[in-house]
C-alpha cells in the first residue's frame, strides 16, 4: 500500500486524540439537559469545543468503531455484528493510525478494539505501536482486570477506565515531543454495569433504577477520567496543538434497562435505526486549528472522523484507498462553509452477513426513511422487549421492531423525535429512498454475494 506524502511540516502536526465512549446516548449528558446526570468535565469542553450536534454512527459497537477506524462503511470492510468473524475487520483495510503512523505519527489505543483478537485483526496489526486492551465484546471484570499490554496478558489493579487513561496519559507523556495519535475507546458505560459505589451512590436519592444509577456512575468516571486527561494536555502545554474528539458509538443499551434515562425527545435505543439509536454527542476542539465553540448542523457521521483527521493532520488518502466519507474539517472552521448534501445509510440486523433490507435507514439533512424491521434473532428478545416497553412509557403506542417490513417516513430536521411518520403523504420520496439504499447495499456488501440477491420489497 502507497501512503500519501506529509504536507504540514513537523512543526505544525496536530496531536490527535479520539475518546469514545461506549453505549452513551445524546441525552446521557448535562450539556444537553439530563437532570439527574453530573458530567461537569465533558460538559466544560463542550461549551468550549465546536459541536456536531447532527453526528451519526451505526447501532452497535463493531460497525461504529470499524468505520471511525477506517473512514468507510463497515459492511466494506467485513464488520456486520458484534459476535464471531462478522465481527472481525478484513486485515487488509487501511486505518487511521496506519496512515498517521506512516506519516510520522507514534500511536496508541488504551480501551476496547473490538475489531478481531488474531494475530492479523489486533490493533498492533492495525497501525498501532502501544496497545493496552482485552479480546472480545466486552471486558469482563471492570475491577483489577487482565488485559492485553502489546500482545501479553498483563494484571492490572484498579478499575478499568482508570487504567486505561493513566495507560494513555503515560504514553502522552513519554512520546510529547513527537506527534501523537491516541485512541481511548471506553469499554464505559457498557454492561455489565460494575461501578465503584461511592459513584453510583451519589444518584441514590434521586429515585431512578438501580440500573440507570449505576449507569450515571460510570459515567461519572467517564468524565472523571476525560477531565484528568484535558488536565495533562493543559499541563504539559499540548492542548493548542491538539485535535481532541469527544463521542460515543451508539445510544443507550437495552441491557443496561434505560427506561428511565433520560433521552432529549429522540426515539430508540442502542440496535435499532430510530435517532437514539444513532445519534450520538460529538465534540471537538483543536485551538491552534480552529475557533470555537460553535455548533455545527450540518450532517455528519462516523465516517467523516478518519478523512477529518488526515485533513487536519495535512496527511494524503493512501493511493488505492476508496473512503466513504469526507473532511468536515472545513466546516469546524467556519460552519457556514458549503457542505454536500449526502444521503448516508445505517444498517444492523445482528447476523454473519447482512441482509438486504432488514432495519436500515436512509438520513438526508431533511428527510430520514426508516425500514425498523428485522429483529427476529431469539438473542435480540431483549432489544426488542425494551424497545416495546419504552414506546409504551413515552406513550407512543404499543409499537414493535418485529414482523415484515414496514417503511417509515420524517421530516428529521422539523420532528427530531421521529413522532410523524409522513411515509403515506410522500410516496415518491420513499420509493426514492428505498432506490437508493439497493445501490448502496448493492455496493458496500459486495463481499457477500449472496446477500445482493433480491431487491428491498
Amino acid at each position: 500500500m502507497a501512503y500519501g506524502p506529509l504536507r504540514a511540516a513537523d512543526s505544525e502536526k496536530p496531536n490527535v486524540i479520539v475518546f469514545l465512549a461506549d453505549d452513551v446516548g445524546y441525552g446521557d449528558l448535562g450539556i444537553h439537559g439530563n437532570p439527574h446526570v453530573k458530567t461537569p468535565q465533558i460538559d466544560a469542553f463542550a461549551r468550549e469545543a465546536a459541536e456536531l450536534t447532527n453526528f451519526r454512527v451505526n447501532p452497535v459497537c463493531s460497525p461504529t468503531r470499524a468505520s471511525l477506524m477506517t473512514g468507510r462503511y463497515n459492511f466494506r470492510t467485513g464488520v456486520a455484528d458484534v459476535f464471531g468473524s462478522a465481527a472481525r475487520m478484513d486485515p487488509a483495510e487501511v486505518t487511521v493510525a496506519e496512515v498517521l503512523k506512516a506519516a510520522g505519527y507514534v500511536t496508541g489505543i488504551f480501551g476496547k478494539w473490538h475489531l478481531g483478537d488474531d494475530v492479523g485483526s489486533s490493533p498492533g496489526a492495525q497501525g498501532f505501536d502501544e496497545v493496552l486492551s482485552f479480546e472480545g465484546a466486552a471486558l469482563k471484570k471492570y475491577f483489577d482486570p487482565e488485559l492485553m499490554h502489546n500482545g501479553v496478558k498483563e494484571k492490572h489493579t484498579g478499575y478499568c477506565l482508570d487504567i486505561f487513561t493513566d495507560a494513555a496519559i503515560e504514553f502522552v507523556k513519554q512520546n510529547r515531543e513527537k506527534p501523537f495519535f491516541v485512541y481511548l475507546p471506553s469499554n464505559l458505560i457498557h454492561t455489565p454495569l460494575q461501578v465503584p459505589s461511592e459513584l453510583a451512590a451519589e444518584y441514590d436519592a434521586l429515585g431512578l433504577r438501580d440500573s440507570t444509577a449505576k449507569i450515571y456512575g460510570m459515567l461519572r468516571s467517564v468524565d472523571n477520567n476525560f477531565g484528568k486527561l484535558r488536565a495533562v494536555l493543559k499541563d504539559l502545554g499540548l492542548e493548542k496543538n491538539t485535535l481532541l474528539f469527544f463521542t460515543s458509538d451508539n445510544g443507550p443499551c437495552s441491557g443496561s434497562k434505560p427506561l428511565d434515562r433520560f433521552m432529549a425527545g429522540l426515539h430508540g435505543l442502542k440496535g435499532t435505526v430510530y435517532d437514539n439509536g444513532i445519534k450520538v454527542p460529538c465534540f471537538a476542539r483543536w485551538p491552534a486549528g480552529f475557533s470555537s465553540p460553535e455548533k455545527i448542523t450540518r450532517l455528519t457521521a462516523h465516517i467523516d472522523v478518519m478523512p477529518t483527521i488526515l485533513d487536519a493532520c495535512g496527511v494524503a488518502v493512501p493511493s488505492g484507498v476508496k473512503l466513504d466519507g469526507i473532511s468536515f474539517l472545513s466546516l469546524l472552521r467556519d460552519p457556514s462553509a458549503t457542505w454536500l448534501d449526502r444521503s448516508l445509510f445505517f444498517q444492523w440486523d445482528s447476523g454473519q452477513e447482512p441482509r438486504r433490507g432488514q432495519a436500515f435507514s436512509v438520513l438526508t439533512e431533511k428527510w430520514k426513511l426508516v425500514q425498523p424491521c428485522g429483529m427476529d434473532k431469539p438473542s435480540q428478545k431483549h432489544i426488542r422487549d425494551t424497545y416495546t416497553e419504552l414506546c409504551r412509557l413515552q406513550g407512543r403506542g404499543e409499537r414493535s421492531i418485529e414482523g415484515p417490513a414496514r417503511y417509515e417516513l420524517y421530516d428529521i430536521a422539523a420532528d427530531p423525535g421521529e413522532t410523524k411518520d409522513l411515509a403515506s403523504a410522500h410516496p415518491e420520496i420513499v420509493e426514492k429512498m428505498k432506490k437508493q439504499y439497493d445501490v448502496w447495499f448493492d455496493d458496500v456488501a459486495a463481499r457477500w454475494p449472496e446477500t445482493r440477491q433480491d431487491k428491498s420489497p
